[in-house]
């Protein structure tokens, strides 16, 4: 219980700075918000304008109000979509938690067979090859990748829509698109823990037995592998729900990620704040489960976290 205080306080100082740090930051990028909004309006209409959204306070009023608003749960209104900043993430939130979990299940689907291959065969030619195709496809440029799926599978095949989305068959592409450099670390992380698993002196016990090394990497390796395989996989969801940018632009995805980019255009800060705000929350909910499914998924983690935290509370009494 202790720890699980300790995490949650930690995301909450971490939520805290980003919320500050990316309200500061947005007042620094170049550009009028109010210029995006009325390009050709009179000087005067600005400044009416800038009076109206509050842009015209100091810097550090328009901070205590933001943050007033906030824990109000008031998150603004969209400068250039005109409508409630929390109401367009919300919208958008669905379409990219959809791409992202099917990203990450075709992504599993394929490096768990192909990571388990790779390490049963390690040092041989067929592991040699696997890391080759990994390394290629995590040097492949994700727009380049979208652009290819989209010339040569959309438009050849006439199977999937080639933008925007007309259904769950518009997952389809995006998602792959996605996956492939997701493949490729997860092929590896996996391949790595294995082998590591394999060569260990409880896999020499288990092999002494009798167990086929298949046995060995599932009843032994896969337990240990774990571990590292959903790190990753908590670290590559955040990225994932945050907005695959470059992706969702291509296809015309109505995500977050095309959410944001237009945000990012048209200078909406009350709604590139939110989406920051929900992508860092996103992101720090999801490695906190993670973190706290580790000790189901090994005993020993969660009694090093016993032991660690009375080890504090005996530092604490003694002092």
């Amino acid at each position: 219980m202790a720890y699980v205080l300790k995490r949650t306080g930690q995301a909450i100082l971490v939520l805290a700075g980003v919320i500050t740090l990316i309200f500061f930051v947005l007042r620094l990028v170049p550009g009028d918000p109010v210029s995006v909004i009325a390009p050709t309006a009179t000087a005067a209409a600005k400044a009416e304008i800038r009076a109206n959204l509050g842009l015209d306070l100091p810097l550090w009023q328009q901070y205590a109000v933001f943050l007033k608003n906030v824990a109000q749960g008031d998150f603004g209104q969209s400068y250039f979509f005109q409508g409630r900043a929390i109401d367009l993430v919300l919208t958008a939130l669905p379409y990219t938690a959809a791409l992202a979990t099917l990203a990450i299940v075709i992504a599993l689907c394929i490096a768990l067979p192909a990571g388990i291959a790779s390490a049963m065969n390690a040092d041989h030619a067929f592991d040699r090859t696997m890391l080759g195709f990994c390394l290629l496809f995590q040097s492949a440029p994700n727009f380049w990748l979208a652009l290819l799926m989209l010339s040569m599978v959309a438009v050849k095949s006439g199977l999937f829509p080639t933008v925007g989305y007309v259904g769950p068959i518009s997952l389809v592409l995006p998602a792959v698109t996605l996956s492939i450099s997701l493949i490729a670390i997860l092929t590896q992380v996996l391949r790595n823990s294995l082998v590591e698993s394999l060569r260990s002196d409880m896999a020499t016990a288990m092999h002494a037995r009798g167990l086929s090394p298949m046995r060995i990497v599932l009843a032994h390796g896969l337990r240990l592998a774990a571990v590292p395989l959903m790190t990753v996989i908590g670290v590559q969801l955040g990225y994932l729900l945050g907005g695959a940018v470059v992706i969702e632009y291509i296809f015309n995805f109505p995500g977050l990620g095309l959410l944001t980019l237009n945000a990012v255009l048209r200078r909406d800060y009350p709604l590139l704040q939110l989406i920051v705000l929900v992508t860092a929350l996103i992101f720090l909910v999801i490695n906190l489960l993670i973190d706290l499914s580790y000790g189901f998924i090994d005993g020993r983690l969660a009694t090093r976290r016993r032991v660690g935290g009375i080890n504090e509370s005996r530092q604490g009494g003694a002092s």
